[in-house]
């Protein structure tokens, strides 16, 4: 169970309205979740500052243009001295044209990646790095439907990526229907139905997922807010503690 926010490109995908009734959603989407370990900290933070709404994340040969590129944008010098505001959106502009650098994708239960051009808009995939890959489908959304266009209606208008983009940045949410958690979010119920795990992951004897010893890195949890947690071995804990 989780929540999303309404105007997330990535509700488009999962919380789809129906086409029988426009105040529900369609079910049986199904979608991947990938558990990533310490020192993936900032590709993932690098993955949520884009959205996917106009281009892969994936880098590809556009990664292989000038910087400048990018810069000139919006008249930012690679060479001059930026503030932090400027420094964030030129790191934003650059990961938008260029892709996340590192961002690999494989297939569920692989290491080893599989080729962009044999993956579709459909494809399920997992991240290279990653130590637990779950395949998931949903089973019901709870919350009011956003007031706008459906991706297919979206991508039927498109015209050169403006009418698309126009849709996509003028959606509201509808505030007539008491929601189920708020006006912005929707509550998501799914479930696993295929999962695979990294051996040095998985506790046989407990039937536990947790790093088994200290020699491989704790996996994440993220708290919000750029913030993240850290799943240890419990070979960590305090030797004199014998409860």
């Amino acid at each position: 169970v989780f929540s999303i926010n309404k105007c997330r490109y990535s509700t488009l995908l999962l919380c789809q309205n129906s086409s029988d009734d426009e105040n529900s959603f369609q079910t049986g989407i199904e979608f991947t979740l990938s558990v990533p370990v310490r020192g993936m900290e900032n590709l993932i933070l690098d993955v949520g500052s884009i959205s996917g709404r106009f281009g892969s994340k994936f880098p590809s040969s556009a990664g292989d243009r000038e910087n400048d590129a990018t810069n000139e944008i919006n008249g930012i010098a690679p060479t001059t001295n930026l503030s932090n505001r400027q420094r964030k959106k030129q790191k934003k502009q650059q990961l938008s044209l260029h892709g996340v650098t590192g961002l690999i994708p494989v297939p569920l239960g692989s290491s080893h990646p599989c080729p962009q051009s044999d993956m579709s808009p459909s494809s399920l995939f997992s991240i290279k790095g990653t130590v637990a890959h779950l395949k998931c489908r949903t089973y019901a959304v709870i919350g009011t439907p956003t007031v706008a266009e459906t991706l297919t209606e979206s991508k039927d208008r498109n015209n050169g990526g403006k009418a698309e983009r126009e849709t996509a940045d003028s959606i509201e949410c509808d505030d007539t229907i008491p929601p189920g958690i708020d006006h912005e979010h929707l509550l998501v119920m799914a479930e696993v139905i295929d999962a695979y795990v990294h051996p040095s992951y998985w506790d046989v004897n407990k039937l536990l997922f947790r790093p088994l010893s200290t020699d491989v890195p704790p996996y994440l949890t993220f708290f919000g807010s750029q913030t993240f947690g850290y799943v240890m071995s419990g070979s960590n804990e305090n030797p004199g503690n014998n409860n």
